[in-house]
């Protein structure tokens, strides 16, 4: 057995989610911003890579995360495609340390998942097993979750479809607060309260509001790069753009996250939005030491809260 391999796997935010109508696959069209954040679980592999023989079952490695069941942890289904895609077993075992909030709009569990997938693709080729082309561990992580293949390389990026046509944005990290309340939203439960509470949008309202975003993005990403920006002006652009279809959802669930949210606007922060499903609540703010500030005041009104920085793309 190999020596502990120790990775970590950031979270995320969006900072833009606009959610389209139903698709024919029940999936609806998004477009979206990914910014990963310094936040980070950490993830400690102890396994190998051996091939199976013929008739030989595969010995799936054993996945521990403390506050997550095995049975519903991604780490072990990343490892477990790895396996079926390639003939090779990755025996041993993977411990899961949390730091990120489970189920709450920061994609920790995919993030873990596309952690397994580079770790485990690596070891393969390593033994002498068949080598994962990006392409094919885009795939592998597809199916997994429309969060996974984000994290296989997490930078700041524009997302179509349901999140897997990506294209890079040049941004410079960002000074947030994070607030997690205490409780946990299911994805697929908010989803069900958008579809009953939100406006109807033909499919071609939603492709033009969507395209105006995306225009409004590309065109900061450009001066950033060029340097036209300094990033005060930045930032305020950026709050002008952070919205998020599913917020009215998750607040209609819990409608905490409303407070959360005023909480943060009153404390000053340029913009304050809900995180993907939630319930992470974050407040871009215009530098770090107002997002410490910010964030130390709200512990001590006793609401979980912590400052990180966007990763630069």
């Amino acid at each position: 057995m190999t020596a502990p391999l120790r990775v970590r796997a950031p979270g995320k935010v969006n900072l833009t989610l606009l959610v389209g109508p139903p698709r024919g696959d029940g999936y609806h069209e998004l477009l979206t911003v990914f910014a990963p954040v310094g936040l980070y679980d950490e993830l400690i592999f102890e396994i190998e890579a051996a091939p199976l023989e013929e008739g030989q079952s595969s010995e799936p490695a054993k996945v521990t995360c403390p506050g997550v069941p095995s049975e519903g942890n991604l780490v072990g289904s990343a490892l477990g495609a790895l396996a079926s895609a390639s003939g090779w077993q990755l025996r041993g075992s993977v411990t899961v340390r949390k730091h990120l909030p489970v189920a709450a709009g920061m994609g920790g569990g995919s993030s873990d998942a596309a952690a397994a997938l580079k770790v485990g693709a690596e070891l393969i080729e390593a033994a002498g097993g068949p080598a994962f082309s990006s392409e094919e561990l885009r795939r592998l992580a597809r199916e997994l979750g429309a969060d996974v293949p984000f994290f296989l390389d997490p930078r700041p990026c524009l997302a179509r479809g349901v999140g897997e046509l990506m294209e890079n944005l040049r941004l410079p990290p960002l000074p947030l607060v994070l607030t997690f309340p205490d409780a946990a939203l299911s994805t697929a439960e908010v989803y069900r309260t958008f579809d009953g509470v939100a406006a109807e949008e033909s499919g071609a309202a939603f492709a033009g509001r969507a395209l105006r975003s995306e225009t409004a993005w590309r065109s900061i990403s450009r001066a950033w790069e060029s340097e036209e920006l300094i990033l005060p002006e930045l930032c305020a652009q950026v709050a002008g753009l952070l919205f998020n279809d599913l917020e009215q959802a998750s607040f209609h669930l819990l409608p905490e996250l409303l407070e959360a949210k005023v909480g943060l606007e009153r404390r000053g922060v340029l913009g304050a939005l809900v995180s993907g499903s939630g319930p992470t609540v974050f407040g871009l703010c215009v530098s770090e030491v107002e997002a410490e500030t910010i964030a130390q005041e709200l512990e001590r009104d006793e609401v979980h809260a912590t400052q990180v920085s966007t990763l630069a793309g």
